[in-house]
């Protein structure tokens, strides 16, 4: 494809007796002959009225100084048949007219080959009708520069190339360059999209600094970036390739959270306690002094619709905290429900920190409800067996209270009518539907005789609290002679246990005396098994340690004490105290956990750690975890009945999550015997460091065929950390497909990620990959956090640039007769590659350069030769000039093309007359024939040194050609000269033969020839009357005799043309 710098239609010339006008551009125009495939001609079209009246016309191009450097004139229209009508019909009749190209172009090259220099030049249009008068159009401007925009750009260190937070919260790009219409810069992610675009304009490229923001003002994703720099100037010329590869972005983000500061759980209901939640807010500040924060917002939200019920906002200095009072913004409490807090921040380097939430908070007005009552209003405490104990029966009212108002602490107390308590049962979290009192106060002994009342009360995580109270009720035991109270429901035998022993506290009323008393203890199945007695009073109290009467240890149970007395009196008395446990057997539990290293980020997957638990069934476990650090209680949980398995999400008891580090998991119970069991899990690691990694690759391609020069690529890795790291693998993966090619793994590495992995080109099989492909790094943390990263896309390639060449047409002649006078030349290159130079040389005959034309990265597909050598000089006719497209890649890599251009025998008009200049016609040396060694010349000798047969084959198609031309010629007498070259300069090597000096004399040497040539011509159809000879040897030389490249050209035949 040719790139044109067209000109519109705009200005207009009238002749002088005749009208015709032509229009061209008002200027400037700009062009780059360079043959990059922008702007690199100048392209006029052309308009002119009545155009047969135009005898000839002109494009001249001028310099500054007025000297005229190229003249563009008409084709000289040649005959299309063989009558001489037809040829001076075209030749000499200008009412005809001459051809008006719709476009004349120019392509910056002066007449004498060469290039124009960069400069200001003018360019006007000259045409003249049949009866000689002249116009010319105004000159118009038009300006060659193939200077490209400079640019000098400085590479930072790679240090330097990583930024975004702290004091390094910018990058400083330095660069300068010329000064031109526009630069940009843009900053490209790993998929090639624009980031930032920066503009200078009618300026060179300043330095500047990247904040890490995009286009629209947001901080862009962390990651690997690039800068890059180009100016394309008014000519079309593009600066060289500048950029900044590898550039890493890890940008500031103040740390913003919100969590609660008291208590999950509150009630605004004005009663002084937990009325209000405090919330505590972290917005810090930036580290980099270029940094600061511009905006906040608190929003209070409900779970139950997501609806904002309360927002708090400014501009700079947030709270530390906000007592948030339960109440919307009209100061209306609040629904009952589950509630979060959501904090936003923004800051002056575009950072938007995101919603970030507190823990759900619940707001709770409403206390449970219960009702509560007792079986009788009186009983006896004695052991008697009748009204022993008085039945207490309770129960939750519903509806019950949703599960999100957590946990609620039932208690139950016996208070006398002073209003002193005597007795109190810890429920927990439900209470007991029928709970029996045997009189005993919380010590163990006998509640003195009066009224009594009980009341359960509750407590909530809210503070509301409720109490729920019975009728009086009645204790007398007036009536009873003895009765009998134990310390302990129950103990154990176990020596840690903290109740190993059970006294039994007997209350006896005989006013004559004891004469005798006896303690007995049975088991369930009435066996006694432990006796005590003894004469006179009755001890204060009796200690069983649950050993049998020989000493023997009793098995675990249910026991019952009786004592018996004798009074002085002789009255028997007796009284029991049933339902003593002997246990010795403490609470049994096993804990354990998968992991003990988890991250409660949001975004790993282990954000909870499961705990598999199996326990016996006892009133309470109690659960603590405990920093390891801090030495401080973070979470508590109680269970009734046995442990289920859970989760631990690593928040603390009001839910916000715990700072990273270690912790202890311990779960315990302790029975009513004293019995403790526990389990604990040491060093359970919280750690929610934020995992990041980079991979940056060396080089933009690479060319694995052992050149020495790019063979391999190096990956450079980068993670946030690399402790705990589980597993990590590098793949090398087809840009195109995403298949694998190649797959380093930790165990390639003795499970350490390396600094650095270098690729040798070549896949899982050992072949060299061709393509592009990516680096990509995935690293899997034992805390379940996983990350991946990619470097930029890039070629690796060891195949080189595949050439073509197509030339058209087949035979080239640019003798200005409107056919074939220009060779288009179409050039193909194929490369995964980018390139790095390219040109196109053609060599006259004897490989001598004769034009070149050179570009770097980008090809010109088509270009368009006028048969000029770069000094001027046109080519030979009939002809072959070789050619060589050559390619280097930018991986170092060069591949070749090399074919020959096929000259045409060209006619070219001298004056009046028509001219051939043939030089391509080969004699045998100092003979006037095409003889081939072994053949017979003309007397009959053996010729033992002729011409090649591939000499004698290209003799015969040229004169065959010269006979086409010269039969679409036929009125036209045709003069055979031939040309030799003189090898010295004495002037009898024309006339007279010298064996030893020269050889034949030159002029009747070129006679024979042309005579030789007339022969072939009359033996192709030619008439001999039409023919005639010269021979002039070397009189009229066209190059210099003594230039071995050049002085060929003086052996020639010219065929005139003749009227």
């Amino acid at each position: 494809m040719i790139l044109r710098n067209k000109v519109k239609r705009i200005a207009s010339l009238a002749l002088f007796l005749c009208s015709f006008s032509a229009f061209a551009e008002k200027g400037p125009v700009y062009i780059s002959p360079n043959n990059d495939g922008v702007q690199d001609q100048l392209e006029v079209p052309l308009q002119i009225k009545e155009k047969r009246y135009v005898a000839e016309w002109s494009f001249i191009i001028s310099d500054e100084k007025g000297n005229i450097v190229r003249i563009i004139g008409n084709k000289d229209k040649r005959p299309d048949t063989i009558t001489v009508g037809t040829f001076f019909s075209q030749l000499f009749t200008p009412k005809e007219g001459v051809e008006i190209p719709a476009t004349v172009i120019w392509n910056g090259y002066f007449d004498d080959g060469s290039l124009a220099p960069d400069g200001t030049y003018y360019y006007q249009f000259t045409a003249t009708d049949d009866n000689g008068n002249t116009a010319t159009t105004s000159k118009l401007k038009v300006i060659v520069d193939c200077t490209a925009p400079r640019i000098q750009l400085t590479q930072p260190s790679e240090s330097d190339k990583t930024f975004g937070e702290g004091a390094k919260s910018t990058l400083h790009i330095t660069q300068t360059g010329s000064s031109e219409t526009q630069w940009t810069g843009t900053i490209v992610d790993n998929e090639n999209n624009v980031r930032k675009t920066f503009k200078w304009t009618q300026s060179a490229p300043l330095s500047l600094d990247w904040d890490g923001t995009d286009d629209n003002g947001s901080i862009v994703p962390d990651g690997v970036y690039s800068y890059r720099v180009t100016a394309t100037d008014e000519a079309g010329n593009t600066s060289d390739a500048a950029q900044i590869t590898n550039i890493i972005y890890s940008g500031e983000k103040p740390a913003v959270s919100i969590s609660i500061a008291s208590d999950k759980y509150f009630s605004p209901n004005k009663d002084g306690v937990k009325d209000t939640i405090e919330l505590a807010v972290s917005i810090a500040k930036p580290a980099s002094k270029t940094n600061s924060l511009v905006s906040w917002k608190v929003d209070v939200v409900r779970v139950s619709d997501g609806k904002i019920v309360r927002s708090y906002s400014g501009k700079d200095n947030a709270p530390a905290s906000i007592v948030f009072d339960g109440t919307d913004s009209s100061g209306k409490v609040l629904e009952e429900g589950q509630y979060f807090a959501q904090v936003n921040a923004k800051y002056l380097n575009g950072y938007d920190s995101g919603i970030k939430k507190s823990p759900v908070f619940v707001l709770d007005v409403t206390a449970p409800v219960a009702s509560v009552s007792v079986e009788g209003d009186t009983f006896s405490p004695d052991g008697d067996g009748s009204q022993d104990a008085l039945l207490i029966m309770q129960r939750q009212e519903k509806p019950l209270e949703p599960e999100w108002t957590g946990t609620k602490e039932w208690v139950g107390k016996i208070t006398s009518s002073s209003g002193a308590v005597v007795k109190t049962f810890n429920y927990g979290s439900t209470p007991e539907a029928r709970v029996l009192w045997f009189g005993e106060t919380d010590d163990g002994s006998l509640a003195a005789d009066g009224s009594y009342s009980y009341t359960l009360s509750v407590t909530e995580k809210s503070g509301n609290t409720a109490s729920f109270s019975t009728k009086e009720f009645t204790l007398d035991t007036s009536k009873t002679e003895l009765a009998l109270s134990a310390s302990v429901p129950a103990f154990s035998r176990n020596s840690a246990s903290a109740i190993q022993s059970v006294s039994f506290v007997p209350h006896v009323k005989a006013a004559s005396g004891i004469k005798t008393y006896e303690l007995t203890i049975s088991d369930k199945d009435g066996k006694t098994v432990y006796t005590v007695s003894g004469t006179g009073s009755v001890p204060p109290s009796i200690t069983w340690n649950g050993l049998d009467s020989n000493g023997k240890a009793c098995a675990d149970g249910t026991y019952t004490a009786t004592l018996q007395t004798v009074a002085n009196n002789g009255t028997h008395s007796k009284a029991s105290r049933s339902g003593i446990v002997l246990d010795s057997l403490a609470p049994s539990i096993s804990l354990t956990a998968p992991y003990i290293l988890f991250s409660p980020d949001g975004i790993s997957s282990k954000q909870t750690i499961p705990f598999s638990v199996t326990t016996s069934n006892e009133t309470k476990w109690t659960g603590t975890i405990v920093s390891e650090e801090k030495a401080s209680l973070v979470r508590t949980y109680t269970w009734q009945g046995t442990v289920p398995n859970f989760d631990w999400d690593g928040t603390d008891e009001k839910g916000n999550v715990v700072t990273d580090g270690s912790y202890t998991l311990t779960i315990t119970a302790t029975d009513a015997a004293g019995n403790t069991g526990s389990a604990k899990i040491q060093h359970i690691k919280v750690d929610t460091r934020e995992a990041k990694a980079y991979v940056t690759a060396d080089y933009d391609a690479i060319s694995p065929n052992g050149d020495g020069f790019r063979d391999s690529q190096k990956f450079v890795i980068k993670a946030a950390f690399t402790d705990s790291i589980e597993s990590w693998s590098f793949s090398i993966l087809s840009a195109l497909t995403g298949r694998v090619e190649r797959t380093w793994t930790n165990d390639d590495f003795k499970s350490v990620l390396p600094a650095t992995i270098e690729w040798d080109g070549k896949d899982s099989k050992g072949e060299v990959y061709e393509g592009s492909v990516l680096g990509k790094l995935n690293i899997v943390y034992a805390k379940g956090n996983s990350v991946e990263a990619v470097s930029a896309p890039f070629v690796c390639t060891a195949t080189p640039p595949k050439l073509s060449v197509q030339t058209s047409p087949r035979y080239f002649s640019p003798d200005n007769d409107g056919n074939d006078d220009d060779l288009f030349i179409k050039l193909g290159c194929v490369t995964k590659a980018k390139l790095s130079s390219w040109s196109f040389v053609i060599n006259d005959p004897n490989g001598r350069e004769f034009w070149r034309t050179s570009g770097k990265s980008a090809i010109t597909e088509q270009l368009v030769w006028d048969g000029r050598g770069s000094n001027g000089e046109l080519v030979q006719s009939a002809m072959d000039y070789p050619y060589v497209f050559t390619v280097t890649d930018e991986l170092g890599m060069t591949s070749t093309f090399e074919g020959k251009i096929n000259v045409d025998v060209l006619v070219i008009r001298v004056g009046d007359v028509l001219k051939m200049q043939v030089p391509s016609i080969i004699f045998r040396s100092d003979s006037a024939d095409f003889g081939m060694a072994g053949q017979k010349d003309a007397e009959g000798r053996t010729i033992t040194s002729g011409i090649t047969a591939e000499q004698k084959a290209n003799n015969e198609r040229v004169l065959k050609r010269i006979a086409e031309i010269l039969k679409k010629f036929e009125d036209y007498n045709v003069t055979i000269v031939g040309h030799a070259n003189r090898l010295t300069d004495n002037p009898n090597e024309e006339t007279v033969d010298n064996p030893s000096q020269w050889g034949p004399a030159l002029i009747p040497l070129s006679l024979r020839r042309a005579e030789y040539v007339r022969q072939q011509l009359v033996g192709l159809g030619i008439s001999s009357g039409r023919l005639s000879v010269e021979g002039k040897g070397g009189t009229e030389p066209v190059a210099n005799t003594k230039d071995r490249a050049v002085n060929w050209k003086n052996r020639r035949v010219e065929f005139i043309l003749n009227k």
